[in-house]
This record gives structure tokens, sequence and C-alpha cells, in this order.
């Protein structure tokens, strides 16, 4: 069964743009790990969740194949999507994946942890200069 129902889903439409739409799996015969083997391609990833000493993780999200994909580099920002790609140079490239989110209205769902999907990704030790004044 998915969660949330499809009445649900479109009253959430009314407020959100974005809404998370899930499945429990009870991993008795597939692990994270070997789900994520299984789907795996470029630019996919598998978070677990693991709180205090708990050996354990609660919560696995694996993703791929995403709609987005935003490159930086110094002050060069390169977006890679399935209906653009562009590229723009500004002096903060945070800023303007703070323009980006604020696309997304997104809604809670009960049942799910504070994070249930979005912008994942990294970033290089070098962009601290975007967060700390550094000489």
């Amino acid at each position: 069964m998915y969660f949330p129902s499809k009445k649900e889903f479109i009253k959430k439409t009314k407020k959100a743009n974005l809404i998370p739409v899930y499945k429990e799996i009870f991993a008795d015969f597939i692990t994270p790990l070997l789900a994520y083997k299984r789907m795996r391609s470029e630019n996919s990833f598998l978070f677990e969740s693991v709180e205090g000493e708990e050996k354990i993780a609660r919560y696995s999200f694996l993703g791929s194949d995403p709609s987005v994909v935003i490159f930086i580099k110094k002050n060069k920002v390169t977006i890679r999507g399935k209906s653009k790609n562009e590229t723009l140079y500004c002096d903060d490239p945070f800023d303007y994946i703070k323009k980006f989110m604020s696309n997304f209205k997104t809604t809670k769902v009960k049942g799910l942890p504070r994070f249930y999907g979005g912008l994942v990704g990294y970033i290089g030790y070098d962009c601290i200069r975007y967060f700390e004044d550094i000489p």
C-alpha cells in the first residue's frame, strides 16, 4: 500500500507541488545495500539513518535518475536537467541553489522522518568561502 492515499494526495496538491509518495518495505530478503546495487546508476545514492549507538538504520533512502543535477565550480553553475541545460555565473552559487529550491513547496506526510527527499549531494571543502570569511 502506498502512502498518502490518493484522496489525501489530491488534497495536499492544493498547498504544495512536491508531495512524497512512499511504500514501507520490510527488508526480510533484501538489504538496502543490495537494493542500491541493483538500481545503481550515475548520480544515484543510498542514505542510511542511524541514531545514537544503534547499529541498524531505521530508514534507508535510495535515489537515482535525478531530474536535475547542479555542478558548481568557483562561480560557475552548470545545471543539467531533463528539460534544460544551462550555465550561469554568480558571486555566490548558493544563492542560486536557494532560488532554485524556492520553486518547490513541500508538505509533511505523517509517518515520514524529517528528511524524506529533496536536494541531496555533497560540497567540497573549498566551498567554505561561501560560509565563512577566509583570507
